[in-house]
């Protein structure tokens, strides 16, 4: 699956239009439309800071990894 599949489908999931994820990230609206299109590749900083806002991780967009690593830091700290 490419990165822009990846990231609409992770925004939709958490419910959130592409103007949010703007406001949330500093990211153009544009810009996230364009990745969301596989018209461009995100660089890496906007990669960060999509994968921190999605909770997953960069192996995942990338598709290095196909299980959904979702970050489970706080989760372990609760142990």
């Amino acid at each position: 699956m490419k990165i822009g599949k990846k990231l609409r489908e992770l925004r939709i999931e958490q419910n959130l239009t592409q103007n949010e994820v703007a406001i949330l990230t500093g990211i153009k609206r544009s810009s996230i439309a364009a990745y969301e299109l596989n018209e461009q590749l995100p660089p890496v900083d906007k990669l960060i800071q999509l994968a921190k806002l999605y909770k997953v991780s960069l192996d995942y967009l990338c598709g290095l990894d196909n299980s959904e690593i979702r970050n489970t830091r706080n989760e372990k700290s609760k142990i």
